[in-house]
């Protein structure tokens, strides 16, 4: 079972995304959105590759199921997997897609009124990595990563249900 091209090229996209939030003086610590998103979406990819192996290559779980309820049991077990791992594959990345759509535009929003010169011209951060008039340009490319990184996390999603189909 090879991994998902899909959700690393998503998780260097989101990762990068991240940086040029930090850097955008007019984001700053909120890039703490898109750096939430890029760790959920690791970590329910590890589950979910998780739950695949298991399915392919047997796990404990199966193994205690098969002693204490027979073969039935097992197959449950491993039905009770395969739906869970389908369904996180379809809400969980499905969900962390939507939300890197959001971050974008809020990040937006706070480029906008960072830049506006009645209210804005305050840097969020400590210490500001980049000039103002840099600002859209970041969150113009950390947009295009986000949306990117969105697809290619659905893109993911299937590789999962695919495992799941490899291992039925």
């Amino acid at each position: 079972m090879r991994h998902s091209r899909a959700f690393w090229a998503a998780f260097a996209l989101l990762a990068g995304a991240t940086i040029l939030d930090v850097a955008n003086p007019c984001v700053g610590i909120f890039a703490l959105f898109h750096l939430v998103l890029t760790f959920v979406s690791l970590m329910a990819y590890i589950v979910m590759r998780a739950h695949a192996k298991g399915l392919v290559y047997g796990s404990r779980a199966f193994e205690a199921a098969r002693r204490h309820g027979g073969e039935e049991a097992e197959r449950l077990a491993r039905e009770a997997s395969r739906r869970t791992t389908s369904l996180l594959s379809r809400m969980l990345l499905g969900m962390a897609a939507v939300f890197t759509v959001f971050a974008s535009v809020a990040t937006l929003l706070l480029t906008m009124i960072g830049l506006d010169p009645s209210a804005g011209g305050k840097v969020m951060f400590p210490v500001q990595l980049a000039p103002f008039d840099a600002a859209f340009d970041l969150w113009a490319l950390s947009a295009v990563m986000s949306v990117a990184a969105a697809v290619l996390l659905v893109v993911a999603g299937g590789d999962v249900r695919r495992w799941l189909r490899m291992a039925a």
